[in-house]
């Protein structure tokens, strides 16, 4: 049987019916489940909840409360749950995360035993075809990671570290994990590991085409500024000071100096080429948990020539938003 508890289950949805859906009907299988839900519906059409939801609701004496307005990122949805929530204690989920039944359970006995202020995501991104690998390889790799989405809070947390960034479209999360980190919260590692499954259907345009609105949204964000930054240092310094500067700087085009290198520019281009492919094609993926046995012998090719058209679309957005603001 169901165990019924004090907790505000807070879940954005922008037109994605069936992924939300999906996760309500799984609610019925959960140990412990939130005696308060709020979905806050950005979708074009309002949701619909289903017969049998709204069934296991009453039974289950759940405070079902649905908001529904257009045109909200998430992070203006997620601050709409907060502030509409009457408990103590949240939860949080997105549509395209998957939690096991024992995920609200597991996240309030870790809290209770190391009477921490809350507990993170964190998520698995699933892959089952060979493109997604590749995908993944690349980007999240196939060690679960820590995420907004999955966490379990104290409300009064945000009274310490305020609500999420609300004009933008990605990045929200991870600005606001940077300032709980700042602030030093107290907030535990889980044990359950939510499942991401957006990997299996998406093609090569529309990962670029996220990655790009990404980068372009999160370029603005606070935290993200030292990256950006070391990007286009790393870039200007190896691509201008070195490979194009050497001779002059160090040998004023002297050919009879012993820091005159001939055919520098050539030199240095296949040496970054070299080391790019080692980082990107193998160490990476690699430290993100790939097999070598996927790696090798010839995947780390196809790694690589992504990881070349991510990086080139992450250059793009940051271009795009310094030009842009």
């Amino acid at each position: 049987m169901n165990k019924l508890k004090e907790i505000s289950l807070i879940i954005p949805s922008n037109n994605a019916e069936s992924k939300l859906t999906q996760l309500l009907e799984c609610l019925s299988g959960w140990i412990v489940i939130p005696n308060e839900i709020i979905i806050i519906d950005s979708s074009l059409e309002k949701y619909q909840i289903s017969k049998n939801f709204r069934r296991f609701v009453k039974e289950s004496g759940i405070r079902l409360i649905i908001i529904y307005k257009q045109n909200l990122y998430p992070g203006h949805a997620r601050n709409i749950g907060i502030n509409s929530s009457t408990n103590d204690l949240l939860a949080f989920l997105d549509t395209s995360t998957q939690p096991t039944s024992r995920w609200l359970c597991s996240g309030i006995n870790i809290m209770d035993l190391n009477k921490s202020d809350g507990v993170w995501g964190s998520t698995y991104y699933q892959a089952s075809k060979l493109n997604t690998k590749i995908f993944r390889a690349c980007t999240y790799g196939e060690f679960p990671i820590r995420t907004f989405p999955g966490s379990i809070l104290n409300k009064n947390i945000f009274n310490r570290c305020g609500l999420f960034i609300e004009s933008t479209r990605a990045g929200e999360d991870a600005d606001w994990m940077s300032r709980a980190d700042l602030q030093e919260i107290n907030i535990a590692t889980p044990e359950e590991i939510l499942n991401y499954d957006q990997l299996n259907s998406m093609s090569l345009k529309k990962l670029i085409k996220k990655w790009f609105r990404n980068n372009v949204f999160g370029a603005k964000l606070p935290f993200y500024k030292a990256h950006k930054d070391l990007y286009y240092y790393v870039i200007s310094f190896v691509a201008v000071v070195i490979a194009f500067n050497w001779n002059w700087i160090l040998a004023s085009w002297d050919e009879e100096s012993n820091f005159y290198i001939p055919n520098i520019t050539k030199i240095s281009i296949l040496i970054i080429l070299i080391i790019y492919i080692f980082m990107r094609g193998i160490f990476l993926p690699r430290k993100k948990g790939v097999n070598l046995s996927f790696i090798f012998p010839i995947n780390f090719i196809f790694i690589f020539l992504l990881s070349i058209l991510l990086d080139l679309t992450k250059a793009l957005a940051f271009a795009y938003s310094k030009f842009n603001r």
